[in-house]
């Protein structure tokens, strides 16, 4: 049978194919969604493993702007044409050092990347333009110096230095703060800030009575402006704005044959305007200088003063800083950092207090409260005008310390000064002796004293903050040189310790309150005066060229001794020869000075204000102190006898000692050696009297 051919009919449509899942909105939502939890995890990965560096928008070629690490604190809407970043400039055509420079080794972003900025109002930083240098600043920028690069300048060498005072005299007038751009070797010395930072507006409230310098808890990057904004009727208070704490002009160092910094690295501007503008190119502490004098106290309580373009620095403030604040800012960017009292403030490398406990930062300042009143007690001051400041350096212009305001203290000593435990336990005989020379009066100071009464100070906060004996910290036995001072002054009559040792048996038998009130009642006596002033006028500068060559020696021996003790660990005996020779020169040059000294002194003027002190001292303590002090060749006048004859004669116990050739008294009379516990680190200081009120 055949197959019908189908009937045609109706073509039926096929059936829709359904659609894949691709197709589906929800298959869209979904791939949409793990791509945006993947992103956010990486996101948060990469800001875990590093911070970011700072982001810049593409600026003209003489502004690039930096934009502020919290993302939160970005103003978008701002169309100003943005300043440059606060990083080191790098010049079209830069100078070739005099060595290579070493590389930096700040500590990395650890610290400043947890840093919260305190200040909400921010703004750009501005530097000027590093291919418009003016020829100053160009032949400023080629001479180098760092702590890792010094530049030697040799002492005989004055056309040398007569060139150097001519380049940093003309780059500093030369300066504006518009212009201005970082020095090469800021980043060495003081040091960069650490970035990314944000540049605030900080306001500060600070009291008019209080004179001197005012730490604002600011820095000023190295060769940003800074704007300071104040009242117009604070315009007249002779305020003045400083960037730099370091304030030694090293070019009149005669003595230094090597410098680890520039010469001059600090900046002021009177502030007689309501807006002034201040940029340093090496960067430093910011701070306000009150002036002392009746028409500010007298003004009001506090003044204002606005400033504009700075990074926030570590600063801890006794009594006011909490626990909280301080565990933030301790981790400022700045390079440097303040611990700040009533009494003392201390200026360090931000390294040493960055993990320094709450605790500990309390502990700290109190104890320089503590010795700072120590010394003001001893001194019968009255009420301070100022606190007393210490500041670290990489060179100062003489002595390993020196005195003044602030004292100036080496890099290697920072680390000490705000070492609470060390202070409290072993002392500094070298930041006593430097309080000392600040609270010195040329009234019980005689020729050939200045390192010698400054001392009083030492031996008491010795005894009163670190708790040592009287007579111990140094390492010298006072009692013996007492006695050898006695059986021949004229031979010892050069030696500071020896000259000291003669106040050690009466304040150990009649006490520090004793001396006190006796440099309280001489400050009153016109007698004494008179013959102070006497001694002044002979002495003049041609007197204090002589402590200055003095104060140059001390500073040599400290170096010899050093070389001395590496030749002995290293076994070089021609090294330890040489040294030792240079020391025997030393102490011949040293006794020529101090005759020189002596000599310029009018004797009997000097004589006088001893006299007049032995009777104050022994009517302070009900005894006849005259006997005593004629043992070292001090005047014991028949008009002393006289005033003092009706007290009760006193002297030590087998004092004085025995001359040469006699019997020995049986037995130790003074003693033993005490340890040293300072050694090198008393040094001359800078017999400035400027802290007095």
């Amino acid at each position: 049978m055949a197959i019908q051919p189908r009937r045609p009919g109706r073509r039926s449509t096929p059936p829709p194919e359904s659609p894949g899942f691709t197709s589906s909105p929800l298959y869209w939502f979904l791939l949409l969604s793990l791509l945006v939890v993947a992103g956010f995890l990486l996101h948060s990965r990469l800001n875990e493993s590093a911070v970011p560096a700072p982001l810049v928008d593409t600026p003209p070629p003489e502004t690039p702007k930096v934009i502020p690490k919290e993302e939160t604190k970005v103003i978008v809407a701002d169309q100003t044409p943005p300043p440059p970043p606060p990083t080191p400039v790098v010049m079209n055509d830069p100078p070739k050092p005099m060595k290579p420079a070493a590389e930096v080794k700040e500590e990395a972003l650890k610290y400043n990347r947890f840093y919260k900025t305190v200040s909400t109002r921010l703004v750009k930083a501005h530097v000027g333009d590093p291919a418009r240098l003016t020829q100053e600043v160009k032949a400023a920028h080629e001479l180098r110096a760092s702590p890792d690069s010094p530049l030697a300048v040799p002492s005989g060498d004055s056309g040398l230095r007569a060139k150097i005072r001519k380049i940093v005299d003309e780059y500093w007038a030369s300066l504006d703060p518009d212009r201005c751009v970082p020095h090469p070797d800021a980043d060495k010395f003081p040091g960069p800030v650490l970035e990314p930072a944000d540049r605030v507006i900080t306001a500060v409230n600070l009291p008019i009575n209080r004179s001197r310098w005012h730490s604002t808890g600011t820095y000023a990057a190295p060769g940003e402006r800074i704007t300071f904004r104040l009242s117009s009727g604070d315009a007249d208070l002779g305020l003045v704005a400083r960037i730099g704490c370091h304030s030694d002009d090293i070019v009149g160092a005669t003595k230094r044959e090597s410098w680890h910094r520039f010469p001059v690295i600090c900046h002021s501007v009177a502030l007689n305007k309501r807006t002034v503008e201040l940029a340093n190119p090496f960067g430093g502490p910011i701070y306000i200088d009150i002036p002392g004098g009746e028409k500010n106290v007298k003004s009001r309580d506090q003044i204002r003063v606005e400033i504009v373009g700075a990074v926030e620095a570590p600063i801890f403030i006794h009594g006011k800083t909490t626990r909280a604040e301080w565990e933030n800012r301790r981790l400022a960017p700045a390079p440097w950092a303040e611990m700040v009292s009533d009494h003392m403030v201390v200026s360090v490398p931000s390294k040493y207090i960055r993990e320094l406990p709450f605790a500990e930062a309390q502990e700290l300042m109190t104890t320089w409260m503590e010795t700072v009143d120590a010394c003001d007690w001893l001194a019968a001051w009255g009420t301070r005008r100022s606190a007393e400041r210490v500041v670290s350096d990489a060179e100062i212009s003489i002595g390993w310390m020196h005195s003044g305001y602030p004292i100036k203290c080496y890099l290697d000593s920072a680390k000490d000064s705000v070492n609470v435990r060390k202070l409290k336990t072993e002392g500094n005989w070298g930041f006593y002796h430097e309080l000392g020379h600040n609270h010195q009066s040329s009234l019980w100071t005689y020729s050939g004293y200045t390192e010698v009464t400054n001392n009083l100070f030492s031996l008491y906060c010795m005894e009163k903050i670190s708790g040592k004996k009287l007579g111990e910290g140094h390492g010298e036995d006072l009692a013996v040189m007492a006695a050898e001072m006695a059986l021949d002054p004229k031979a010892h009559a050069a030696s500071p310790f020896h000259l000291l040792s003669q106040y050690y048996f009466p304040v150990k038998q009649f006490g520090w309150q004793s001396l006190r009130d006796t440099f309280e009642t001489l400050s009153d006596r016109r007698d004494i005066r008179k013959a102070d002033g006497l001694v002044k006028k002979n002495l003049g500068l041609a007197g204090r060229e002589v402590e200055k060559q003095q104060e140059a020696f001390d500073k040599e021996k400290h170096d010899l001794e050093r070389k001395i003790k590496t030749a002995l660990r290293e076994k070089k005996d021609a090294d330890k020869v040489a040294a030792e020779a240079r020391m025997a020169e030393i102490a011949k040059e040293e006794k020529k000075i101090k005759e020189a000294l002596g000599a310029l002194s009018k004797s009997d003027s000097d004589e006088r204000k001893k006299d007049i002190f032995v009777r104050t001292w022994s009517k302070e303590v009900g005894h006849n102190l005259g006997p005593y002090f004629a043992n070292f060749s001090w005047p014991y006048t028949d008009s002393m006898k006289t005033s003092l004859g009706i007290l009760k004669p006193w002297m030590p116990a087998n004092f004085p000692p025995a001359k040469p050739g006699a019997k020995k008294s049986p037995g130790p009379l003074f003693g033993s050696k005490n340890e040293a516990m300072a050694g090198a680190d008393e040094k001359q200081g800078d017999n400035n009297t400027g802290n007095a009120q």
